[in-house]
């Protein structure tokens, strides 16, 4: 399972934080995909891990920090598409992991569609509102 966690740790205990991690060997399920120091006192980890021995090796972390854990799904392409405003390849993606929901989908669409064809964020939170009441009184 891919997650994501964030430690926020002060940096005058950064080399208490190195030994920490130095210290031991992660259980070999650990894969580290990804660590990134933001431009504050938070640090990024993108990381697999499979059982309950990968989570305790990660809360180390919370000896030196509060590191904050959660489960990621990719959603790459669903964002990408909204990027590129590619309408039909989110559809199409939409679609092969769903091929049995069309109308749930064309739905999911539907709100897309409003948001890209606004003329500007306003009107695109208007339409999402009104969306969201369309889709309330039609399954109420």
């Amino acid at each position: 399972m891919l997650f994501v966690s964030i430690l926020t740790s002060d940096r005058a205990r950064d080399p208490e934080l190195w030994a920490t991690i130095w210290q031991g060997s992660p259980p070999p399920s650990v894969n580290l995909i990804g660590a990134y120091n933001l431009g504050n006192d938070k640090r990024v980890f993108i990381w697999e891990g499979e059982s309950v021995a990968d989570t305790q090796f990660m809360d180390r972390f919370n000896e030196v920090g509060v590191l904050e854990t959660s489960p990621a799904f990719d959603r790459t392409s669903g964002w990408r598409a909204a990027f590129a405003k590619d309408i039909d390849t989110f559809r199409n993606n939409l679609m092969a992991g769903r091929p049995s929901a069309g109308h749930s989908v064309e739905s999911t669409v539907d709100l897309r569609s409003r948001g890209m064809n606004a003329p500007n964020r306003h009107a695109a939170r208007a339409a999402a509102r009104q969306w969201v009441a369309e889709q309330e009184s039609a399954g109420g």
